[in-house]
């Protein structure tokens, strides 16, 4: 019983720290027939979710590079914007079925999670063909500041966009980003990479560029993706982000390998042979430097920790013993399931402080390695 119950608070704790369980508007709309009036009512329950979603998508974006305090900018004479992933869709925010395509700022991917885009949007002067690097680099030279936007997107595999049905074909950014950037860069001193990517892609061909002077990995931030990556690159909010993956040197570095053969077979193999070794944890196995680490991302201001105190949580709970003993011994867990949180939980606890004028959050990460003799237990 007392499983069951550890089990079922941390399925309803987050409903009622949201107050889900409180009265909400009703709402009344189709995705699937929005002009007919009687399904539709349009009734708007969003309130201030716009503002929510730009503190998350600011909060959440990784800055990797920033050379000579490029960021945040302080106020440039001019500017130029460089790729399409820089401004709105050709026919708006929902030009396609599901999201199922991309030709603008990436919020979000494709498939049956999708939702309608309300307002995204981009102001100032531009240049959104991908394929005209020669123009690019022509608009950029003399500006005091160039900004190239790639990306690189997936979704649900009953879409094919681009040639990638579902998953990415590669690790490379679409709508040629890389001759794009490396265009901009070689006119302007002061070029600024943002990219929105739904993972890791592979950025040696101009990640050492003397003239490329930030990179800002804003991943897909959904509705106010031009407001979040518009805060972060002005100083209105600090860029707290941190990879979620690693991004490696090459594609080779990675463990999983995409296998395609002749036979005509839709089914893509892929042998998953890594084990427990996945992301960082390969690349630290196998001795490979990455370009970026896991975890990686640098702020605009300074934090300082102090006085760190780590206890693991005691626990007597006989099924948890149990667990704890298997584990010991190699043995299957007791519990087909799931796992009590308390032999996963290290909490610790420290000071920190900063000193900065703009919205600020920091995100600690604390990594636990096993003692060098210690067996790997799968258990």
């Amino acid at each position: 019983m007392a499983r069951l119950d550890d089990m079922a608070t941390r399925i309803i704790a987050a409903w009622y720290f949201l107050h889900q369980d409180e009265t909400y508007p009703v709402t009344n709309f189709s995705a699937f027939s929005p002009n007919d009036e009687a399904t539709n009512q349009h009734v708007n329950v969003q309130a201030d979710h716009y503002t929510l979603v730009r503190e998350i998508g600011a909060a959440g974006t990784v800055l990797l590079n920033n050379e000579n305090d490029t960021l945040p900018l302080n106020k440039p004479r001019n500017l130029v914007l460089i790729g399409s992933d820089a401004g709105p869709d050709n026919s708006g925010p929902n030009e396609f079925s599901d999201q199922g395509g991309s030709d603008g700022i990436l919020a979000m991917g494709w498939g049956s999670g999708s939702v309608l885009d309300r307002t995204v949007a981009a102001c100032v002067f531009w240049d959104f063909d991908d394929w005209n690097a020669a123009l690019a680099g022509n608009m950029a030279y003399g500006e005091a500041v160039a900004l190239v936007f790639t990306n690189s997107d997936s979704g649900e595999d009953d879409i094919t966009v681009d040639g990638n049905q579902g998953d990415r074909n590669n690790l490379t950014a679409w709508h040629n980003g890389d001759d794009l950037i490396l265009a901009v860069a070689a006119q302007n001193n002061n070029t600024i990479v943002v990219v929105n990517s739904v993972g890791p892609l592979i950025i040696e061909p101009w990640i050492e560029h003397p003239n490329i002077t930030a990179v800002v990995w804003a991943g897909i931030q959904g509705q106010e993706v031009g407001n979040a990556i518009a805060d972060v690159l002005y100083g209105a909010y600090n860029p707290s982000g941190k990879l979620p993956y690693t991004i490696a040197k090459d594609f080779a570095d990675y463990p999983a390998q995409l296998i395609t053969d002749d036979s005509g077979s839709e089914i893509v193999t892929i042998d998953y042979t890594e084990g427990l070794f996945i992301d960082y944890r390969h690349f630290d196995q196998a001795n490979i430097t990455p370009r970026f680490e896991f975890g990686s991302g640098l702020s605009y201001t300074t934090f300082t920790y102090s006085e760190l105190a780590v206890t693991p949580i005691q626990s007597s709970d006989t099924d948890q013993e149990d667990l704890i003993a298997a584990w010991e011994n190699e043995e299957a867990s007791p519990i087909a399931e799931g796992f009590s949180t308390a032999l996963a939980c290290i909490p610790g606890n420290f000071q920190g402080r900063e000193h900065w004028t703009c919205i600020r959050d920091e995100i600690p990460q604390f990594y636990i390695f096993r003692p060098p003799l210690a067996s790997l237990h799968q258990s």
